[in-house]
């Protein structure tokens, strides 16, 4: 019997406990469950953490705010490199509003066994999301600065997606470029490490592979979420 937990399974526990998991994922989810104690235990451990974030809220539809982000960048003359920044500043300050309206976060749980995890009293964790049903979970680890990023769904693209942080300049910073198809772990430079507070947004946008990590996003976003600690 299998007791210990791989950092795919450490996000699937969190991914279950969630409820964003479905088909074949969801079985086999139910499967480790059954017969891995760590497993079932990361389970519970999320749960207890996330059950207290729906109280006082009620069930709303996320609202759609792109065409009024778009239409309100339009009515002003600029350049296209203005545009874009001006976009990018405002994603940083309407993303908040759309994070409240959220109902859950999906989390990438640390790279640990359950023990330690149960031990800790705080994790930071993000939800991105956009239109089309893009959504990705991202996790903070406390002791490497390090975030660990999952695609739940993506846009078919021969881009690859990259990671920013946005302080509040409404700045982005690359973070780096991470795999669509599995959990990845990105190396937060020292420099940037001091940005990766409670309430700054992270964005992904998707970018050519070549000369990444790039200065600065050649589109906008596709996904954005708030840092949330809980």
């Amino acid at each position: 019997m299998n007791s210990k937990l791989t950092p795919e399974l450490a996000a699937m526990a969190a991914e279950l406990a969630l409820g964003v998991l479905e088909g074949d994922e969801r079985a086999e989810a139910m499967r480790h469950s059954l017969s891995n104690p760590a497993f079932a235990a990361m389970v519970r451990t999320w749960q207890d953490r996330l059950d207290p974030l729906g109280e006082g809220f009620a069930e709303a539809p996320p609202p759609n705010l792109w065409p009024a982000i778009e239409a309100r960048l339009d009515a002003q003359p600029q350049t296209d490199a203005i545009r874009k920044i001006r976009f990018w500043r405002n994603t940083a300050a309407l993303t908040s509003a759309l994070a409240a309206s959220l109902a859950a976060f999906v989390i990438v749980s640390p790279l640990m066994a359950p023990e330690p995890v149960v031990q800790q009293s705080q994790a930071t964790i993000a939800q991105l999301s956009g239109q089309d049903g893009t959504l990705l979970a991202a996790n903070l680890d406390p002791n490497t600065k390090a975030i660990n990023i999952r695609a739940v769904t993506l846009p078919e693209t021969t881009l690859v997606p990259e990671l920013w942080i946005i302080p509040g300049d409404g700045v982005p910073r690359s973070l780096g470029i991470f795999r669509p198809d599995r959990t990845t772990q990105i190396v937060v430079p020292a420099s940037l490490s001091p940005l990766l507070v409670d309430g700054a947004i992270l964005a992904v946008s998707l970018e050519l592979a070549d000369g990444a990590p790039h200065k600065a996003p050649s589109s906008t976003p596709i996904a954005t979420g708030k840092i949330s600690t809980i």
